[in-house]
């Protein structure tokens, strides 16, 4: 358990406050999906003994990387995006490969992802044949 009994911190830094808002990001599919993503990119170091921690990308020099997500699709994104901004989502699927996001819907988009009120591009989407 993180937390005593009566919610005191048995591990510094991890009270109630934290705890709450951990659950409330492991109920949210889309923050889980993020952060299985993340964690296939990248390695978190923790030597406490040491007294040094860092993140690194996965692979990086390494002949066993894995291949990205989003390699080579152009992804649109539309409608408001819960827990996100929209440049943030964008800034996401261009580091897990995708070539690029622009602000409208074409041929050459791979996937339309639909936050609330996707309107206007996701009916072209889907009058392209894209996967929505």
């Amino acid at each position: 358990a993180l937390t005593g009994d009566d919610g005191s911190e048995k591990v510094k830094g991890i009270g109630p406050t934290a705890i709450a808002a951990l659950l409330s990001f492991s109920k949210e599919e889309v923050l889980m999906k993020a952060a299985t993503d993340l964690e296939n990119v990248l390695t978190i170091h923790d030597d406490s003994s040491q007294k040094t921690s860092g993140i690194s990308i996965k692979g990086s020099g390494e002949s066993n990387q894995k291949p990205l997500q989003f390699e080579g699709m152009t992804v649109v994104f539309t409608g408001a995006l819960p827990g996100m901004s929209r440049t943030v989502a964008q800034n996401t699927v261009k580091e897990l490969g995708a070539k690029a996001t622009p602000n409208m819907v074409s041929k050459s988009t791979t996937l339309v992802v639909e936050g609330d009120k996707g309107g206007k591009k996701v009916r072209q989407a889907r009058e392209l044949g894209i996967r929505v």
